[in-house]
């Protein structure tokens, strides 16, 4: 995958060439990467990245040769921030972003990362005060990981790129691995090692002298109070800010894709596409297993949008050929069983080197919203409510009543309050007393940027990706939405509904129902209730399955994937790692041979030992 590495230490100039190379293969290792270095006294940066955006040689400079910057990323208002120069007098041309963006840098300072709408990750270099500075966009889009040890300052897209400083310190955060056992997901900057951060989304870096400072420029700020308005006004104006998210982004030349799935979010981003310019050629992927739900409903889709759609079926060999590069390019923040986004990547480059995905649209319009926060809680009540959402959506991969039985009592005594603390701050954070307000906050700048962004991080290894729902514009919007327009993604719904209901008249996969009320949805509910009758009668096989789902990790992980996960979970060395007790991690994989559903529980193992394996060992 590509990305950005440096340093900032004492070495000279050849040394650090030297040190900059070796991070640089161990970020990514293959020769089909562009590479651009740059080292002198004291500081290295280097750019691993595909060649498909910002392709002028990097770092770019100001004319004094003073002040250097390495971009990855994009930016989607150009114009805007040209302007922004324009109006204190600098009229030029900037041959690339990087140098508009250096401009910006040398007139207004930090100041100006407010004002940027994009995706990036930006590293200037000071040569006259030997300052490092790293900006990231307001999401976190780019994952910066940073290092402090002897042997300096370290900073990187991967941990994989800073392992390789022999002073590291490998030992892992257990914290962060209760965390992951228990959502999916770290929290807060934690990262299987205890001296590796991640940096926080919409944030300043600086290192100077060898001190560390970290500024948060943006923060997520809910309202607090609302107008009365008509409902009606939401949705025009949702579908405002979501046009103009899809016009910024849906730009240039290059061969473009959209990953359609069979649900709302990426089938919005196809229909604002198709409306924008349906004259551009578009392909659209969907992997799948064959005939699931996913699979037939993005396929109507597809005819309806009239794109050239591909359709590529997820084997589970998959894992065992490209299992540990997924863990090793999300540096063991995913869960395995998630990061399937790799399996057919390689077939999609070859069609289209841009990918637009529906990321991130569930968790700015309702995700994790539940009738039950609508009410006053004391502070421990209200954080068990929390904790109730996740059990409602059957996301947590092991609940908190069975960690004393499962976990180590070291490992269960060592952690019991602190992943509780960052869970409460992580949900205080918000600055905001009601509960749906701090669930949204907490997808934002927890779920988002800790688990969602894996599946982004796997796809940009041989892709460019974009993602509209990150539009700045439309982010501010979501933060101004009533509580009551979230439940049950209800504004989403209805402006799909109001501007396209053609598409809206084509089942999803989540209910296996049109969106509105048509001749198909009523034949299609009348269905449910005859086959839910059938199954309360015995007749299940008659009925049907009530879904057909896109992956079945729980057959293959009996089957074609079974020796993977006993030499991976039960040699001698997993079983000793004291997290879990032996038994109990025994029991788990022998449960699931037997037939009991243990599929995001072996994930979340797989990927934390195989981790440990590539970062730790």
């Amino acid at each position: 995958m590509p990305g950005i590495v440096g340093f900032v230490k004492k070495i000279d100039q050849e040394n650090g060439l030297e040190w900059i190379r070796k991070m640089g293969i161990a970020l990514e290792t293959e020769e089909r990467f562009r590479r651009d270095m740059y080292t002198t006294g004291g500081f290295g940066i280097g750019r691993i990245h595909l060649g498909l955006t910002q392709t002028h040689p990097q770092p770019v400079w100001n004319p004094e040769h003073m002040l250097a910057l390495v971009l990855e990323g994009e930016i989607f208002n150009r114009a805007e921030l040209e302007h922004v120069l324009k109006n204190k007098g600098i009229e030029q041309s900037y041959s690339s972003d990087a140098e508009l963006l250096l401009t910006l840098y040398e007139h207004l300072g930090s100041d100006f990362a407010p004002l940027i709408n994009g995706a990036f990750v930006m590293v200037f270099w000071n040569l006259k005060t030997q300052t490092c500075t790293i900006i990231n966009d307001r999401m976190g889009l780019y994952p910066i990981y940073y290092s402090q040890s002897p042997s300096g300052f370290h900073f990187a897209s991967g941990i994989r790129a800073l392992v390789i400083d022999p002073n590291l310190d490998r030992s892992p955060d257990q914290t962060a691995i209760a965390e992951f056992l228990t959502f999916d997901h770290m929290l807060g900057q934690r990262t299987l090692l205890k001296s590796v951060s991640l940096m926080p989304q919409g944030s300043i870096l600086t290192v100077q002298d060898h001190n560390l400072s970290i500024q948060t420029y943006h923060h997520f700020q809910y309202h607090k109070e609302h107008e009365l308005r008509n409902d009606s006004l939401y949705i025009e104006e949702f579908i405002y800010f979501m046009r103009q998210a899809v016009e910024r982004q849906y730009q240039g030349n290059l061969p473009q894709g959209l990953l359609l799935s069979g649900g709302l979010d990426s089938r919005f981003i196809l229909a604002f596409m198709m409306n924008i310019f349906s004259k551009n050629p578009l392909h659209t992927f969907t992997w799948s297993i064959p005939n699931s739900d996913d699979a037939r409903y993005a396929k109507e889709i597809a005819n309806q949008a009239r794109t050239q759609h591909h359709f590529f079926e997820l084997k589970p060999d998959w894992l065992l050929d490209l299992g540990e590069k997924a863990v090793r390019i999300t540096s063991g923040n995913g869960n395995i069983v998630n990061l399937h986004a790799l399996a057919t990547l390689e077939q999609e480059s070859q069609i289209a080197n841009v990918i637009y995905k529906g990321f991130m649209g569930d968790a700015m319009f309702g995700f994790g919203v539940r009738p039950r926060f609508w009410a006053d809680y004391d502070d421990e009540t209200r954080m068990e409510v929390h904790m109730e959402a996740y059990r409602d959506y059957r996301v947590l991969t092991f609940d908190t009543p069975i960690h004393s039985e499962i976990f180590t009592d070291s490992f269960f005594n060592h952690t019991s309050e602190s992943w509780r603390t960052d869970f409460r701050d992580g949900m205080n954070a918000a600055g905001i007393p009601q509960m749906t307000d701090q669930r949204s906050y907490f997808d934002l700048t927890q779920r988002v940027p800790r688990m969602t962004i894996n599946g982004v991080e796997v796809a940009r290894d041989r892709t460019l990706v974009r993602l509209p729902f990150t539009d700045n514009d439309l982010i501010d919007f979501s933060l101004r939405i009533p509580p009551y327009l979230r439940m049950g993604r209800a504004l989403m719904n209805q402006a799909f509904i109001k501007q396209f209901p053609q598409y809206a008249k084509i089942p999803i996969a989540q209910t296996r129902l049109p969106m509105i009320t048509c001749a198909r949805e009523i034949l299609g509910r009348n269905l449910q209730f005859v086959q839910w009758h059938m199954r309360n009668r015995g007749l299940t096989k008659l009925a049907g399955p009530e879904t057909r789902p896109y992956k079945d990790y729980n057959n293959w992980f009996r089957t074609v994937l079974r020796s993977r996960v006993e030499e991976t979970l039960l040699n001698s060395r997993a079983l000793e790692r004291g997290y879990l007790k032996p038994q109990a991690l025994q029991k788990i994989v022998k449960d699931h041979m037997a037939g009991k559903n243990q599929t995001v529980r072996i994930g979340a193992l797989m990927s934390i030992e195989i981790a440990h394996q590539l970062f730790v060992d």
